[in-house]
């Protein structure tokens, strides 16, 4: 498969960990081996920064601004866990994407503890889209080159500075506390939906 571009928010001069992460997320403990989260859809970074702030009106987005990154990376390797075999990992559809981390941190550890390099799985915060998580630390590579070393490197490249999350996006926003629109879907009809775009707001 060839590579995919994942996309992430971060602040600093680098949006890889190469330290442990020192707050808990979906699929690692705190001090945990460090680990990396990429959204498939360039709008994925804009809603978990939403959901996180709880920054739910369109008063909120003037005073957000996001650092974003593009990244290269290929699915593989990776584990895929969704709707449909999440029972596999011992997950309901609803831990998959839920508030409780505890769940998928321990189908996390199983993971590693196979020496599997990471994941995909639905997004929690804008369903219908993925996220891929990446297990251990990775440093930065220029975007156009192969990496030196494919295991240790992402080809990365700084994509926007100081922007603004996009408004057409927060009614789509799943926030804490609020049922997956994706799982609630995929109840009712056995299939998981697919993320159409929002018109751009004028």
């Amino acid at each position: 498969m060839a590579d995919v571009t994942g996309y992430r928010h971060a602040a600093w001069d680098t949006p890889w960990w190469v330290s442990p992460n020192r707050e808990q997320g979906r699929f690692h403990r705190p001090f945990q081996s460090p680990t990396q989260y990429l959204c498939l859809h360039p709008l994925g970074p804009h809603a978990e920064l939403l959901r996180h702030l709880g920054a739910e009106s369109a008063d909120d987005l003037d005073t957000i601004r996001l650092r974003l990154w593009g990244g290269k990376v290929t699915l593989d390797d990776l584990v895929r866990i969704d709707f449909d075999n999440a029972g596999d990992f011992g997950l309901t559809p609803e831990e998959l994407v839920g508030d409780d981390y505890n769940p998928t941190q321990a189908v996390a550890d199983d993971l590693r503890n196979q020496d599997r390099p990471g994941l995909v799985a639905p997004s929690a915060a804008l369903p219908g889209t993925d996220i891929v998580v990446l297990f251990g630390p990775r440093m930065l590579s220029p975007f156009l080159f192969d990496p030196v070393d494919p295991l240790d490197q992402i080809a990365t490249a700084h994509a926007a500075e100081e922007s603004q999350p996009a408004p057409e996006i927060l009614p789509l926003v799943r926030w804490f506390g609020v049922d997956h629109a994706g799982v609630v879907e995929w109840r009712n009809t056995g299939t998981a939906p697919v993320f159409l775009d929002p018109p751009v707001m004028p």
